[in-house]
């Protein structure tokens, strides 16, 4: 049931990444909007590799599941940015 529930979340994920680029190709100064939200995605998981141990103790999780969270937030994004440079 936790596969389950994980892959639904990896769906959603790509689902949500695509639309925002989606919606980025729409207007440029959507564009922009997407592309700062993108860029606080991003240093917001750059952070997370860098405080994993504390994030992890913060967080009741271990460090190995916390490392597969983050690698599987970059696969979403960037399956979801694949749709968008294909269109």
């Amino acid at each position: 049931m936790r596969a389950m529930y994980l892959a639904n979340y990896f769906i959603a994920g790509c689902i949500a990444s695509s639309f925002l680029g989606w919606v980025a190709s729409l207007h440029p100064h959507a564009f922009r909007a997407v592309l700062c939200l993108l860029a606080a995605i991003a240093i917001g998981w750059g952070l997370s590799w860098l405080l994993d141990f504390s994030l992890s103790k913060l967080l009741n999780i271990s460090v190995a599941d916390l490392q597969a969270l983050l690698i599987g937030s970059l696969a979403m994004l960037l399956i979801g940015l694949g749709v968008f440079l294909c269109t």
